[in-house]
């Protein structure tokens, strides 16, 4: 019997009376079909949510402790006289070793569970760890770290894809972006801009390049989830690097920025409220909760920044932190009502 949680059973249950209505299936099939699936805890599966994020925070420290402390690699190498293009060598065949067990698991469980997904962080630090001691064999090409960082991104994006994870998809978007700092600094001589812009807008232009990836994988079969992911993360990193901008303008140095006057960047200001009315419009277009949340949260981020910006030394600050919880409550109801609706 199918189990399935207070949402997934209420989508369901519409779908069925739908079909009844529409006589495209009489009502004893109706009622078998109801009988088909029973509806779960779903607290267990939020319970089970925290647990595997406990187990990969644990999991990230116990990485940060053992391998990036270096201590028993080091051990490990003067025992056995390594060098560090071998241990990068050896953390490779890990990596291929982990991801073909990977897909054994998937072979074997190809629905998808928190237990199966959080095996792929091992391969997720193996890469990271091989990639780390090529760097070192090679002394980083000089200091451009940036392309050992693409080098990562490259494996996480393949194996992402090939190996159907969301999670080194995941890391694939997150090393993608130290990699494109790093090599726009790289390029320039560690000047503040690269081509005329500096880093908050050069921010946005990935986010730009990742929206536009993320619609085109929606045009393409690939694994869903890797399409939510890079339309989702594209989207955030967007309208976050907006509101830097909104802040900082292009100013390339901390100086520059507190030389400036604050109408200066007036012309920032209009740009991002008017971005943030348009993600919010085109989410409830083309009905996209995600766009639409984005929003309003970063429509609210918008003027409280604003306030403090412009209006924190002129007004009254009880009426600021009043106004401020009245807009959480809002927001809050409104989250509220659309999870009634959905269960």
């Amino acid at each position: 019997m199918l189990e399935l949680d207070n949402r997934e059973a209420a989508l369901l249950r519409r779908a069925i009376d739908s079909w009844q209505q529409e006589k495209l299936i009489t009502t004893e099939q109706a009622g078998a079909l109801e009988k088909t699936y029973k509806v779960v805890n779903s607290d267990w599966q939020t319970l089970t949510l925290y647990i595997f994020i406990a187990a990969v925070s644990c999991a990230l420290m116990a990485f940060g402790s053992l391998v990036l402390d270096e201590k028993w690699i080091e051990i490990i190498r003067k025992k056995f006289s390594l060098t560090d293009g071998v241990i990068a060598l050896l953390f490779a065949l890990l990596t291929i070793f982990l991801c073909y067990e990977g897909w054994r698991r998937n072979k074997r469980q190809p629905i998808f569970s928190f237990n199966r997904e959080i095996f792929w962080l091992l391969p997720v630090l193996s890469i990271g760890v091989s990639v780390v001691y090529l760097g070192k064999s090679v002394r980083y090409l000089d200091g451009n770290y940036g392309i050992f960082w693409l080098l990562a991104t490259a494996c996480y994006g393949v194996l992402g894809i090939t190996l159907r994870s969301r999670l080194l998809w995941i890391a694939m978007l997150l090393s993608l972006i130290p990699a494109y700092v790093k090599l726009t600094y790289y390029f320039t001589g560690d000047v503040p801009y690269f081509l005329g812009m500096n880093l908050p807008c050069r921010m946005a232009l990935l986010g730009t390049v990742l929206v536009l990836l993320g619609w085109l994988l929606r045009q393409c079969r690939v694994y869903a989830p890797v399409q939510d992911i890079t339309w989702s993360g594209g989207w955030l990193l967007f309208i976050i690097s907006g509101w830097m901008i909104s802040i900082f303008g292009n100013c390339g140095t901390w100086d520059e920025w507190q030389q400036l006057r604050q109408i200066h960047l007036l012309q920032w200001v209009v740009i991002y409220t008017l971005l943030c009315i348009g993600i919010l419009l085109l989410g409830i277009r083309i009905k996209d909760d995600l766009l639409r949340d984005l929003g309003v949260m970063f429509l609210l981020l918008d003027l409280y920044t604003r306030y403090f910006e412009y209006l924190w030394d002129h007004t009254n600050k009880g009426l600021f932190f009043g106004v401020l919880a009245l807009s959480f409550w809002w927001t809050g109801r409104l989250i509220e009502k659309r999870m009634r609706r959905s269960s």
